[in-house]
């Protein structure tokens, strides 16, 4: 049985993870609130911290596989979003009551994990499919 290779993560305060490159979800830079400076890694059972800037930890996941879409965040068009395509199970329309009234739909993740995005559904599924997956 082949073994995946893992990805190390630096994290603020030189601590090192090493994560399985199937566990992200997404990645954007983190809120000045969260950790200042620092990336914010959504996993499939935790969220970390990484020192290392998004170009550089894209590239780690691109290395290991692992496609890449950009969304734009509902809070801001400016804050990127990096979604692993092929961890998204669906995109439905967003729901101004639930979730932010810019936010045009909704990927939805294995784990019922819901991240709003800006972009409108059919966008956001030519995303996933210019990446190299195929959702409903």
């Amino acid at each position: 049985m082949k073994e995946q290779p893992l990805i190390v993560i630096n994290m603020p305060g030189g601590g090192v993870q090493d994560i399985d490159e199937s566990d992200l979800f997404w990645l954007r830079k983190a809120f000045d609130s969260e950790w200042k400076g620092a990336t914010m890694l959504q996993l499939a059972a935790d969220r970390i911290y990484s020192n290392e800037p998004i170009d550089d930890l894209s590239k780690k996941f691109e290395q290991a596989n692992v496609p890449l879409a950009e969304f734009s965040a509902p809070e801001s068009a400016k804050t990127k979003l990096l979604v692993s395509a092929q961890r998204v199970r669906q995109v439905i329309d967003s729901d101004p009551v639930i979730y932010n009234e810019k936010a045009e739909s909704v990927l939805i993740f294995p784990t019922k994990l819901r991240l709003a995005v800006r972009e409108t559904p059919d966008e956001a599924r030519k995303r996933l499919k210019d990446a190299g997956t195929h959702v409903a």
